[in-house]
């Protein structure tokens, strides 16, 4: 036979009806004293949808797919309004479910509860729930809140607006757009529901004079009987702050209202995408073309518009694009046909057109395509539920009674509804049995028809097979009209797709069914001849070998030789398929071979039995027939008719299901029949009582070769229950050669299934199974750590981290327990997900995960893992700031030795930040830590022992002495680690010198940098000297003074690199002036004992022979004038120093005194004076040595000897 494949386009469907089962729905009857189709999706698992009955007519319905709902269908009539398209709008607020209503006269609002405001539990338990329509009797309908009645209508059909659309706005008001007869878009807007306010109507139209003038003029003049502009479908958006109405017209033309504007921003003609006939179209006014939005974040607002062209129908995808100055224009995505004439509704997702027909037949036809990614215009397949059959065929042995109520009664076939309505047009009564359940319903159809029967009987006596032609007569009639019922309640009316989850729903006439994705095993099945191939392709594939070899000659090598390389690939993947099942029964290890290999026979069995026979009984028969010989001591030579007699016996008895041996069926798993051998399980599963567990086994396996796991899962675990009692689940599970052990069969049972399923990939049935084991070892660690383990690890795999560590707790066994511990850590920072490793509670195992991550850190790259971080977090997370502290504290010093970049230096820098903050969150008295070990002195788990030369173990080293580290030390740390990152960022190439720099080091490094802050805060916070500081900024000045401004750029950097002072002056200065303003600034803002500081200055002044500036020798005049005397010595400044010893003697006298930081001047009463005799004579000697006149330096001390000898006199006196 044949066989038959499925070429799949794309992912197909299945329709799958809501029937209502037990009751039908009591509609309430609601008036307002005064078609359209809507549905919606407003919470989880819930539905609410209308049908329009009549013209003044609509019902609302709310199902939920979770629970019953009490009061959910509700019945409005609005008289003498007739209900526009598009008229019913269902939206969805935080607090409320408002549904809006247009008529041709009056637009309404309903305000209901949301069910998440009713039932405040996210999760309800309760079999019955109230619905939202529950207190609808209560609304006063007729208030201004709810109700408004249109100035401007009419009343009649032909004056009514052809369509509507409702909203929402952001501010919760109730706008409503009407077509109108005119051509132009009315809106109406209520106010919110609960806010006061007053409605307000206007009008979009257009505006030019030629508009105006073709609307005064009458038909008959104009030659048309139609407007062109109005509008047939409306949709609106809400995009920022304004609102546009588009609106499809029957000049076939799209045009975008601007509300804010109240202005048209677009118009596009939809006949420039048809590619032909457009003359004949536009001819004819549209009157069904169809208009739906979508609009999502990462595509913006697209558009689909459905062009009813008899013949040539057709969807158009257009993308809004705007531009400057608000300006808009459609970009053209797609234009997709379709042979389908009648359509009822479609609905534009972000990459698919779903759409709903009916046939000729008049029958459903659901279809979706890809309007972004299908280039051969394929709309794909949507399996919808097909009618019941017009005819029930009765066997002559059958009861005409049982027949009928089994198809009438079956499900999914007919609906309660479509039974009643059967039932009360059969009795010719206007009952209502609303009430009935299902059976009792049956019962009422059985009692109806066959007083039907009794009725039409005037004859007392007739044989029985009239009697029967007589019963499927009158089951037949009442057949006939369900099934006229039904077909009318199966009439689509529209078609929804929830935003949120995407589930497919299609509205009709009395249920609703829902689109499922197909099964893959469905979709071949339910596939028409239309999409299948054929699947024995040889000759095929014999003539495509022979084109290969000659794409040669005619297109070059380099073209035969990728389609033959693409050839190949085909080839080898197809072996892989085939190999595949062969390759998962090597887990089962039931062969003799190690890697299982296909039976394949010279003779090329046709059949099972042939195959079975040729691999499997042939030789288990001969092997009986000659052991029976033996045992019976007969050595003649067995006749043929013997021979073939006692073959076909054992044969017969191997292939009859009760046989114990199971040769058939293990025969048919091993050939990977595996079709052929669950057809053969269904047939002998109902009534065979032997080997059901191996049976059940076999069928799972089935299953799983056909992709239906949970099936499969359900058939291991009935197995389960016979692995001690069936020769074969025995010798699949080894129970034979373990007898000896300790270990249960089923539990062994189940380690052959876990690998099974792990094997061909299914972690979650392993998971579930592996679950159900435990619960069988509840004696056995052992086999629980390995249930548990095989557990984490799946878990872990797919992601369910919670899972797994719940696994990881429950491991009895420790070292698989820490091994399971150790792998959730790595994965877990591999995959980023370290939030869910910090908060992870690890009761008992805390130390094993500190010392996993520390072991971690301390053996990967810095700067491409982050295990230090999480180390960090983790302690964080519980409090141990300490711990925290340590950790970060151990990063930034290994950042210092192995990573002296600038951004290991910026990571540093965090580091030791983190662990001062750490530091200050503990008391006082603990806010300390031991320095971590430094080089290569950190001991891993697992590391071998070190031995010396001669091979024995070296002695272990002694212990060091333990440093502790306070939050002061930290502290220095941190501004040595923050000046480091100073100077690389200012000098990029010295970061790498810098990493490792002492302070001292770094004094030396920032100063000749330029970044003399950085230097200045490093000395206090270390108590080093600022001399070189100063004597760094010295040099740089007298660079400065020497070189001039030559190098403006580098030299304002690093001035702009410290805190200058803030003067302000009335000229510019130069970068020299600003150097010497910072030098005197430092001298001002770090005095020091005796200016040294000045001293250190004025000394690298002298000694490279620069003019000293008046406010530095004003400044140490003040504080010193005898050590400024001797600078001038050491660098032979004579003639400064006579001068400097001239004003000193003058200051003495009483002559500038406060220049020199003298109190009071020479007197009887003042505090005693002196003079540096020492440097005034060496400055004499040096002076009569040379030749600089010496005369008025000797005066002016003679002078002053005169003076304190008069002043020394007085005071002897006075005493």
């Amino acid at each position: 036979q044949r066989g038959k494949m499925a070429g799949v386009l794309e992912r197909s469907y299945i329709e799958i009806c809501g029937f209502e089962r037990e009751s039908v729905l009591r509609f309430r009857q609601i008036t307002l004293n005064l078609v359209c189709l809507t549905f919606s999706i407003y919470a989880s698992a819930c539905l609410l949808f209308s049908r329009c009955t009549s013209g003044d007519t609509v019902q609302f319905v709310e199902q939920s797919l979770d629970t019953n709902l009490l009061n959910n269908a509700v019945r409005l009539r609005i008289p003498n309004c007739l209900l526009l398209p598009g008229g019913v709008c269902i939206q969805e607020t935080l607090n409320n479910i408002i549904i809006l209503i247009v008529t041709s006269q009056s637009v309404h609002r309903l305000v209901l509860p949301h069910p998440t405001r009713m039932y405040r539990s996210d999760l309800v338990t309760e079999l019955q729930m109230q619905s939202i329509f529950t207190d609808i009797g209560k609304l006063n309908l007729n208030e201004p809140a709810h109700s408004y009645v249109l100035p401007f209508a009419q009343g009649t059909q032909t004056t009514a607006p052809s369509t509507s659309a409702g909203w929402i706005s952001h501010q919760g008001e109730a706008l409503f757009a009407l077509a109108s007869p005119s051509g132009a878009i009315t809106v109406v807007t209520l106010p919110a529901h609960d806010q006061d306010g007053t409605v307000s109507i206007l009008e979009l139209k257009q505006s030019s004079m030629m508009q105006r003038l073709a609307g005064w003029m009458p038909t008959a003049i104009r030659g048309d009987q139609s407007i062109p502009d109005l509008a047939i479908s409306l949709a609106v958006h809400q995009l920022e702050d304004d609102t546009f109405i588009f609106a499809l017209c029957q000049d076939h033309k799209l045009r975008m209202w601007s509300l804010k504007h109240q202005m048209c921003l677009l118009v596009t003609d939809m006949l420039e995408y048809m590619p032909a006939g457009r003359g004949e179209v536009k001819a004819s006014p549209a009157l069904a073309h169809k208009l739906r939005l979508f609009f999502s974040s990462s595509i913006g607002l697209c558009l689909a518009i459905y062009l009813a062209v008899p013949k040539r129908s057709q969807f158009c995808v257009l993308q809004l694009v705007a531009s400057e100055n608000n300006r808009y224009s459609l970009d053209h995505i797609s234009t997709l046909f379709t042979t389908q004439e009648t359509l009822v509704d479609f609905v534009l997702t972000a990459t698919d057109i779903w759409a709903v027909w009916l046939d000729n037949d008049n029958q459903t036809v659901v279809k979706y395509i890809s309007f972004e990614h299908n280039t051969t215009g394929m709309w794909n397949q949507v399996f919808v539920q097909p009618s019941p059959e017009e005819e029930v065929h009765v066997g002559e042995d059958q009861d005409p009674r049982e027949m009928y109520l089994e198809v009438l009664f079956s499900p999914l076939r007919f609906t309660a509804s479509a039974i009643i309505k059967a039932l009360q047009i059969y009795k010719r009564d206007t009952e209502r049995y609303s009430d009935l359940s299902w059976e009792e319903l049956k019962k009422e159809v059985t009692v109806t028809v066959e007083n039907e029967l009794q009725g039409s009987v005037t004859e007392y006596e007739f044989c029985q097979e009239d009697y029967r032609l007589l019963q499927v007569e009158f089951w037949s009639k009442f057949y006939a009209c369900c099934l006229q019922y039904q077909d009318v309640l199966s009439t689509p009316l529209a078609l929804h797709i929830s935003p949120a989850t995407a589930m497919v729903c299609v509205l009709k006439k009395g249920f609703v069914s829902f689109l499922l994705p197909c099964f893959a095993i469905d979709h071949l099945y339910l596939s028409s001849d239309d999409y299948l191939i054929s699947e024995e392709e040889t000759p095929i594939t014999a003539c495509f070998i022979k084109i290969l070899h000659r794409l040669s000659v005619y297109f070059g090598l380099s073209l035969s030789y990728k389609i033959v390389t693409v050839f190949t690939y085909f080839m080898c993947y197809l072996s892989l398929f085939r190999n595949a099942d062969l390759q998962h029964l090597s887990v089962l290890e039931l062969s003799d071979s190690t890697t299982p290999t296909s039976r394949r026979s010279v003779l090329n069995p046709q059949t099972v039995v042939e195959l079975f026979y040729q691999n499997v009984a042939r030789k288990a028969i001969m092997s009986q027939i000659f052991s029976q010989q033996d045992v019976e001591g007969n050595q003649t030579m067995l006749h043929w008719s013997q021979m073939i007699s006692s073959v076909l016996t054992l044969l017969c008895q191997f292939l009859w299901p009760s046989n114990p041996s199971f040769l058939f069926p293990e025969c048919l798993m091993l050939n990977c029949q595996y079709t052929q051998l669950q057809e053969y399980v269904r047939l002998v599963g109902p009534w065979c009582q032997v080997n059901v567990g191996s049976y059940r086994f076999v069928l799972g396996h089935c299953y799983l070769a056909s992709g239906e796991g949970q099936k499969a899962l359900q058939c291991f675990q009935e197995a389960a229950a016979e692995v001690d009692k069936e020769e074969f689940l025995m010798k699949l599970t080894g129970s034979v050669e373990e007898a000896a052990t300790t270990t249960a069969p089923r539990l062994l049972y189940y380690n052959k299934v876990l690998r099974l399923l792990e094997d061909i990939g299914l972690p979650e049935l392993v998971i579930h199974l592996a679950t159900l084991a435990i619960s069988e070892a509840a004696n056995d660690e052992r086999i629980q750590a390995a249930l548990w383990t095989r557990i984490f690890k799946h878990h872990l795999d797919l992601g369910h981290n919670s899972q797994a560590y719940e696994a990881l707790t429950q491991n009895p066994d420790s070292s698989r327990q820490l091994d399971c511990l150790r792998q959730l850590v790595v994965v877990l920072c591999e995959r980023a997900q370290l939030r869910d490793l910090v908060q992870f509670s690890f009761v008992n195992l805390h130390d094993e995960v500190v010392s996993i991550i520390e072991s971690r850190a301390r053996a990967v790259d810095l700067m491409t893992h982050n295990y230090y971080e999480l180390l960090y977090a983790f302690h964080i997370n519980r409090h141990n700031y300490r711990k925290a502290g340590t950790v970060m504290f151990e990063y930034g010093m290994r950042l210092g030795r192995e990573v002296r970049t600038l951004r290991g230096l910026q990571k540093q820098v965090n580091c030791y930040l983190a662990a001062l903050s750490c530091l200050r969150l503990v008391h006082p008295d603990y806010a300390w830590i031991v320095q971590p070990s430094s080089g290569a002195a950190y001991e891993r788990p697992g590391t071998s022992p070190k031995r010396n030369y001669d091979g024995e173990f070296a002695a272990n080293p002694v212990s060091q002495q333990i440093d502790i580290l306070e939050l002061k030390d930290l502290e220095k740390e941190y501004v040595l680690a923050r000046s480091r990152l100073t100077l690389a960022q200012q000098d990029p190439p010295s970061a790498a010198i810098a990493g490792g720099a002492s302070s001292q080091e770094m004094v030396a490094l920032l100063v000749q940098t330029g970044l003399f802050d950085t230097a200045l805060t490093l000395c206090q916070t270390f108590n080093l000297s600022l001399t070189p500081v100063f004597e760094g900024l010295t040099f740089k000045c007298i660079k400065l003074q020497y070189k001039g401004d030559r190098e403006q750029t580098e030299v304002w950097n690093w001035l702009a690199a410290n805190q200058l002072p803030t003067v302000i002056t009335t000229k510019e200065s130069s970068a020299t002036d600003e150097a010497w303003r910072l030098l005197a600034h430092y001298l001002e803002k770090y005095p020091s004992q005796n200016a040294q500081y000045h001293r250190c200055v004025l000394n690298k002044l002298l000694s490279h022979g620069v003019p000293v500036p008046d406010w530095l020798l004003n400044a140490y005049k003040e504080v010193d004038a005898a050590a400024l005397l001797r600078l001038y010595l050491n660098y032979d400044q004579l003639e400064s120093a006579a001068e400097l010893v001239l004003e000193y003697v003058d200051a003495l006298l009483g002559k500038g005194h406060q220049y020199f930081g003298i109190e009071r001047p020479l007197s009887a009463t003042a505090s005693l004076v002196w003079l540096p005799y020492t440097s005034i004579d060496q400055l004499l000697r040096n002076l009569s040595e040379s030749q600089i006149n010496e005369k008025n330096l000797k005066d002016k001390l003679s002078e002053y000897h005169r003076l304190v000898d008069q002043s020394s006199r007085h005071r002897l006196m006075a005493r």
